[in-house]
């Protein structure tokens, strides 16, 4: 092999990169598409659009890499969760596609979670808690509101699925992305039977079931006309973005973990065999690989913390020749640790793991005649620090010890962000730098396909990428975690009263 286009179809965009064998980056292009909901609550794309960005970005590539682009090895894709669309006879899509940010389900959701027989039935077979983020659910939404479309659906794809099957004529996921429909039985790695009578779904309306590291069909001439792929080159199934990027970074083994900070904020830690959570605070889900699974937390507004704070507080900044985040990195080596008593709770936007709590909101506690900016700036990155460790001990808790965190994602470009990160969750970290872990998770998964490697680990594991910083041991910020979290315990009953003063 010398070349290969990774794929990742993500929420607001999607990005095509050619790599080589080893997953580094020979050229990347980006093509946006929008959502858009006609009414409050709703969360739309038009799959149309996903696969113009696809055949956009494979136009520019070809431009710009005609002798890579010429040869490539095979087309593999990560994605989305969650996010489907609704196809005919003819393999057409009959409406928008309902994305994960859709809440249009959620009185569906709370009407099977509140019963005494299907909501332990979801919980048995799917391993999670039913929420409007999940397919199922939406699925009934459109069978009870939408009929017109619901007579004529013969297929239901996710959205990198899609893609796939309009570049192959097949249909399949992964285990990965089918554990995202909430109709699978995450444990067996199967349609649930149970589940689909429940949600009254056939079976036949679903793709077929392969590893993510499998070739699923080769480019047929009529979309090779339309992307400039050769004819014939295979496509790998792949996996969910999450996981394929989790993958890239080297988590293989149980007790592997993931950091990242983006908008948002996910740990994922690595197992041997579906860790269901008995208190729902946290997600089960099917890993990239055949023999592993996942336990995620997910926190709304990590990195989109600080950038909230910039946007508050210095919005005339960061003109020509001035970096703002840099400052900010400056600032908070002023500050001790523990921000002289100020703490803040980074759920400007409600919270998901652990709480669940769309009410919360974010909290700058303990300020005093000497605090300055720079307190400020260090107590944002030392709040998001203590909920990501909140979401961790969450995992642990389940009988998962986390061993090493690989650190990926914007956020953690800020070194005393990642070495603040370091003390309050007190474990090892490798930070993954010169790969860009979703584009080498793709590549490993399509070599193992191919049978270039035994096994994705082969290529994943290796260090030379990274930098290795370690486990501090107890540094102080053991009390002051626990005052976090009790802030949290106290305010949670005043969210709601203030979130009933100002709902509309």
């Amino acid at each position: 092999m010398t070349h290969a286009l990774s794929v990742d179809l993500g929420t607001t965009a999607l990005k095509a990169v050619i790599a080589d064998e080893t997953g580094r980056t020979v050229a990347s292009v980006g093509e946006g598409y929008p959502t858009f909901g006609e009414r409050e609550g709703y969360a739309e794309q038009d799959p149309q659009a996903w696969w113009e960005a696809f055949c956009r970005a494979c136009r520019q590539l070809k431009d710009r890499e005609p002798d890579a682009f010429e040869e490539l090895a095979f087309v593999a894709f990560c994605g989305q969760m969650h996010t489907h669309v609704y196809l005919n006879a003819e393999g057409v899509p009959l409406r928008s596609a309902i994305t994960w940010m859709d809440q249009r389900s959620a009185e569906i959701a709370q009407e099977l979670a509140a019963d005494h027989e299907t909501g332990p039935l979801i919980k048995r077979e799917a391993a999670n808690r039913i929420t409007p983020t999940y397919t199922a659910p939406n699925l009934l939404w459109v069978k009870r509101h939408d009929p017109d479309t619901w007579m004529q659906t013969r297929a239901v794809l996710v959205a990198k699925d899609y893609v796939k099957y309009r570049l192959t004529g097949t249909m399949v996921t992964d285990p990965s992305e089918a554990a995202g429909t909430l109709l699978f039985n995450v444990a067996r790695q199967e349609w649930s039977a149970e589940l689909l009578d429940l949600f009254a779904v056939d079976k036949e309306t679903l793709p077929e079931i392969a590893p993510a590291g499998a070739v699923i069909g080769n480019i047929t001439p009529s979309a090779a006309d339309e992307t400039g792929i050769a004819a014939g080159v295979p496509v790998i199934n792949g996996a969910t973005d999450n996981s394929t990027a989790a993958l890239g970074a080297g988590v293989t083994e149980a007790g592997d973990a993931t950091l990242i900070i983006g908008t948002a904020g996910v740990v994922s830690v690595c197992s041997e065999q579906p860790i269901p959570d008995p208190n729902d605070a946290v997600v089960c889900w099917n890993y990239a690989l055949p023999d592993r699974w996942i336990n995620l937390g997910v926190m709304q507004t990590a990195g989109e913390s600080l950038n909230w704070f910039r946007r508050a507080f210095d919005a005339q900044s960061g003109g020509e020749g001035e970096d703002v985040f840099s400052t900010y990195n400056e600032l908070v080596g002023s500050v001790p640790d523990g921000s002289d008593g100020l703490f803040f709770l980074p759920y400007l936007n409600g919270e998901r793991t652990p709480h669940w709590d769309s009410n919360a909101r974010g909290v700058f506690f303990g300020a005093g005649l000497g605090t300055r900016k720079a307190h400020f700036v260090k107590a944002v990155m030392e709040g998001v620090a203590m909920a990501l460790r909140n979401n961790a001990e969450t995992v642990e808790a389940l009988g998962q010890p986390i061993g090493e965190v690989r650190a990926i994602g914007g956020g953690l470009q800020s070194r005393p962000w990642l070495e603040i990160l370091s003390r309050v969750l007190e474990k090892p970290i490798r930070l993954i730098r010169s790969v860009e872990p979703p584009v080498r998770g793709n590549i490993a998964l399509g070599r193992t396909a191919l049978g270039e490697i035994g096994s994705p680990r082969e290529l994943v594991r290796t260090e030379h990428d990274s930098e290795y910083l370690e486990a501090p041991g107890a540094h102080g910020y053991d009390a002051r975690y626990e005052v976090f979290l009790e802030l949290y315990r106290q305010l949670r009953p005043v969210f709601e009263q203030r979130a009933r003063l100002y709902r509309r």
